[in-house]
Parts: structure tokens; C-alpha cells; sequence
């Protein structure tokens, strides 16, 4: 039976899978690696600028690892990193940063540990210069829940070629399919998800940008609560994010492709405020507003995880008036090409923000998780929605061809473009 057919079948927002793999019965064997090479889960490069990017691998305990990298596909020349240990205290990971690298250009890469065979060869594309007039290709979506596997859509993903892949949140469940309540647990979860045939070949071909929800920690959690900082460092171990040095938990961040992208990515869960005065809190604000304001990119693309309007109090709904201040200040400053992204939700919407001046929010996913059919898909302020398959969504911006228009396209797990629009700065 197809995954299309087994949903129909299935049925219902209240769909729910068994897990396949629990936290406790999983123990290590998802962790062996290839004997050849001491390797193991695959790659994933990210947070790519115009010279730089990072490298996630992890390997067995006590392995030495280097990085070949350049711009030729078999890497007959190549330059070296230093040789790095894996981290004991990051699941045995590291993160290497690849620095000078040239804009707009495709790079190849290999780990080898030390005495092993080398690994396979990835690759992914570092972003133009901000002058550049390039054609910028970008999917995105969220929510990837064990039980729902194997992530067959990110074959999909793959097939798109995108530049890069920006991951909205609940990049694992921590809290179903067996709940993780040590750092041991949340890194399990993480290699259950990641020991994933079609993640694995897709990382392997372009860059991510991820950012975290709540299920990296639980359902709808606030700050405070006793496992978020778990959470996080497990979050963290396993993503390639480049924050600053003076904060290095700090997630939220930006990212500049051409003269046509400004990605900037914002972290909606570790600032809430408890009264619900503020969801982004006041240093990551001013970051946004400074950010938004200056920036000279035809469009600014905002990933906030959860929606701008619809999904309850945990969503924007319950934080209206910073929400209010956000809009007005894009209204008030006269920022052009705004547009929200977000995932959470588990269906596929494009949502005309209320008294948000013809701004939208585009809601993609989920990657693998229930369907959610409860929502109300007559509501006035959608104009577009369907929560009948699991789904990513393409933005394609081509300054050369169209300067102020960007294509949005969602595609479903069998590759099919089912809603196409055209999106004006």
C-alpha cells in the first residue's frame, strides 16, 4: 500500500502510528556505522553564507576525523581541515567550519577518520554575494515524527535541488513514541529520525537551516521548564548552527542569498515571556526590526515556526499584541516583499495575515507526522489550504526574469506540484 493510500485509509487529524522504535528499545544499534569508514548518519553541511559554511558528522567513540573539501566533483585536489576528535559530550559529533570558500559556487566534501576508509563525497552550494542577481531556489516545511517513517518526501526534496533547505521546527518528537527525558534520550530520538535513507541522500546534496519548536523539548512548552536546556544542547549536538561566539545557544539568525533573499530565521520558543507579552523577547526583537529595516533584499523571507494567525494561544494568536507591533512596524517603515513562513500546523496553507496590509504566511508540512483535518479549512483568511498529504513548499525567486515576483509551488511525497502563486515584493 502507497503512503497516499495508507493516509486515506488511515484517516483523520487524530491519525496515530505506533512507534516503530521506542526510546528504550532502541539502544545503539541505530548508532552502528559503517566498519569501513567509522562514519555513521550520513552528513549535513548548513548555515551556508557567501564564504563559509558548516559540517555535521558524527563517528564511533574516540575517532579522529578530518574533511577534505573543494570545487571539484571526485576532489582529485582538495583542501584539508584540522583534525578534529569526535565529542563524547556531543554524541560523538562534530561540527567542522569550512571558511573562504568562494560565492555561488558548489563544493564537495568527505570525512575520513583516521586509519578508516574516507566517506562518501556531498556537496552543497554557498550562497551569491548580496549584488548578485541570482537565481535563488529554496524548499522548506517541518515536522518529521519517527513513527512515520521511512521520510520518503525528502526524496522529493532532493529531486527539487533546491540551494538550500530550511527546517521549520519539531525536527524530532521528543515527547511521543516513548519520551525523552534525558540528554541520552533526546540524542536518541535524533538518531532515529537521522538514520533515514532519504534524509541522508538529500543532506548529502544541499544545505540546511533549521530551527527548533517545541516538540525538540515537549508539546507547547515555556521557558523554564526543566528540560529545555537539554533540549537545546541536544538540538544543537546534531544541527550545523552558527551562533555568535558571545552566545552560543542563540538560534535565531540570518542568512543573505543574492540581491534577491534575505532568510532571516526567527526562534519562537526560548524567549516567550509567561504573561504572553512577548514571544521573541526584546533582544532577538530588535535584532528582527534592524534586520527587516535595513535590509536591501527584494524579499524578506521570515521563518517564525509557528503561524501568524489561526493554531491557537501556543501559535501568534495568543501573543496579538507584540503580533500588532510587528505588523505595524513593517506598515509604519514601508518594507516592501515581507513574507512569513511557517510549518507546525500539519497542513498546507497560505494565509492572508488579519490587518497585515496584504502581507501572507505560507504554512508547508508536515514531512511525516498526522494529517491535521480538524482545522477549519473554510475560514475566511485562508486563501489557500489542504491537509490531504505530507508536503513541502518551493520558493523560487529569478531577479532576471521576474525582479519583483517570486514563484511559491507546493509538492506532495510523490514530487506533484499541487498549488502554484506568484508572489509580488
Amino acid at each position: 500500500m502507497n503512503r497516499r493510500r495508507f493516509l486515506k485509509v488511515m484517516g483523520g487529524a487524530g491519525l496515530a502510528v505506533p512507534g516503530l522504535i521506542g526510546v528504550s528499545s532502541c539502544s545503539r544499534q541505530i548508532f552502528n556505522s559503517d566498519t569501513g569508514t567509522d562514519l555513521s548518519l550520513g552528513y549535513v553541511s548548513g548555515d551556508v553564507s557567501v564564504d563559509s559554511a558548516l559540517v555535521w558528522l558524527q563517528a564511533v567513540a574516540g575517532s579522529r576525523v578530518v574533511l577534505h573539501y573543494g570545487r571539484e566533483p571526485g576532489l582529485a585536489q582538495f583542501q584539508t581541515t584540522a583534525v578534529r576528535a569526535v565529542d563524547a559530550g556531543a554524541d560523538h559529533s562534530a561540527i567542522f567550519s569550512l571558511d573562504g570558500l568562494e560565492p555561488a559556487t558548489r563544493y564537495y566534501y568527505r570525512a575520513m577518520a583516521q586509519g578508516r576508509t574516507a566517506g562518501p563525497v556531498a556537496s552543497f552550494v554557498t550562497a551569491p554575494r548580496a549584488d548578485d542577481n541570482a537565481k535563488v531556489t529554496f524548499c522548506f516545511s517541518g515536522d518529521t515524527r519517527q513513527g512515520y517513517k521511512p521520510f520518503t518526501i525528502m526524496n522529493a526534496v532532493r529531486a527539487q535541488r533546491p540551494d538550500f533547505f530550511l527546517n521549520l521546527g519539531d525536527t524530532i518528537y521528543a515527547d511521543r513514541n516513548g519520551v525523552a527525558r534525558s540528554l541520552e534520550e533526546f540524542w536518541e530520538k535524533y538518531r532515529i529520525n537521522r538514520d533515514d535513507a532519504a534524509a541522508q541522500r538529500c543532506f548529502a546534496e544541499t544545505s540546511v537551516y533549521a530551527i527548533w519548536d517545541d516538540h525538540e523539548v515537549e508539546d507547547n512548552y515555556l521557558p523554564g521548564h526543566p528540560l529545555a536546556p537539554i533540549g537545546r544542547k541536544a538540538f544543537l549536538d546534531y544541527w550545523p548552527v552558527r551562533g555568535p561566539a558571545s552566545e552560543p545557544e542563540q538560534i535565531y539568525r540570518a542568512a543573505r542569498w543574492g540581491r534577491a533573499v534575505d532568510l532571516l530565521v526567527l526562534d519562537t520558543r526560548q524567549y516567550r515571556a509567561a504573561d504572553r507579552s512577548t514571544m521573541l523577547g526584546r533582544r532577538q526583537k530588535d535584532w528582527f526590526f534592524d534586520r527587516l529595516v535595513n535590509s536591501s533584499a527584494t524579499f524578506k523571507f521570515v521563518a517564525t515556526t509557528v503561524p501568524m494567525a489561526g493554531g491557537g494561544q501556543d501559535r501568534w494568536d495568543g501573543y496579538p499584541k507584540e503580533r500588532a507591533e510587528i505588523l505595524r512596524y513593517i506598515r509604519q517603515k514601508k518594507i516592501p516583499g515581507v513574507v512569513f513562513m511557517s510549518a507546525d500546523m500539519h497542513y498546507a496553507a497560505v494565509t492572508r495575515i488579519p490587518k497585515g496590509n496584504g502581507l501572507i504566511d505560507i504554512t508547508a508540512g508536515p514531512l511525516a507526522a498526522q494529517l491535521n483535518r480538524v482545522t477549519n479549512s473554510a475560514n475566511s483568511r485562508y486563501e489557500f489550504f489542504l491537509a490531504e498529504n505530507f508536503n513541502f513548499a518551493k520558493i523560487t525567486v529569478d531577479p532576471k526574469v521576474n525582479g519583483n515576483e517570486a514563484l511559491l509551488e507546493f509538492i506532495d511525497q510523490d514530487n506533484r506540484v499541487f498549488y502554484t502563486r506568484k508572489i509580488r515584493a
